[in-house]
């Protein structure tokens, strides 16, 4: 059985109220089944990512408001790593997990110089906004980012920590940011992977 994602529902719930809407209202608007949307509603069923860029449009909610909300955001379990990928090859069938730990050993090898530790100082905040306050993976880049500018670790774990940290700056990525709503998603498959190697 699912377990209910209260917060979405939460959220979702509010949103309709405000807007004065019902379920076949909301149904027509996004295109959905009204069935789908009440189990969604019920927690029977989970929304997916294209569902949630429906709600986002119908709902006038910010698409990473609803991604958060879901959990879409947040450092997957491994169990879930698999449902994350098949999300990003939705958006590019020949995304691979593969993809984003080369790309992540690419920066490995600048993570410690002068320039890269200057992108991080300079970038990071920014990148950081641009996705939003909330969630799992926010709190991870946060501590990540913490743990790197102190240097809290060892040599090895502050250039996974680096690498991380530039994957998630660079707009241009395994899934580049840009391919709405799926860009942040292989973020969240890239500092998962440096979470678990500087852990190692």
């Amino acid at each position: 059985m699912k377990q209910k994602n209260e917060k979405l529902i939460t959220l979702l719930t509010n949103e309709i109220s405000d807007k004065g809407l019902t379920m076949r209202a909301l149904s027509r608007q996004t295109d959905i089944d009204p069935a789908i949307i009440s189990k969604i509603m019920n927690g029977k069923r989970n929304a997916t990512v294209k569902h949630l860029h429906k709600f986002s449009q119908a709902l006038d909610v910010p698409i990473k408001k609803l991604m958060s909300a879901a959990g879409y955001l947040e450092t997957p379990p491994e169990e879930s790593q698999q449902h994350l990928l098949a999300l990003c090859q939705q958006a590019d069938p020949d995304f691979s997990q593969g993809r984003v730990e080369n790309q992540l050993a690419s920066y490995e090898e600048i993570a410690l110089t002068d320039g890269g530790k200057q992108i991080i100082d300079e970038k990071f905040e920014e990148k950081l906004r641009s996705v939003g306050s909330v969630g799992k993976l926010v709190n991870d880049l946060k501590q990540m980012y913490i743990k790197f500018q102190n240097g809290a670790g060892t040599k090895r774990e502050l250039i996974i920590l680096g690498a991380a940290l530039l994957y998630f700056i660079n707009p241009i990525d395994a899934l580049p940011d840009y391919i709405f709503p799926f860009g942040y998603l292989d973020d969240t498959l890239a500092v998962h992977s440096a979470m678990q190697a500087a852990n190692k």
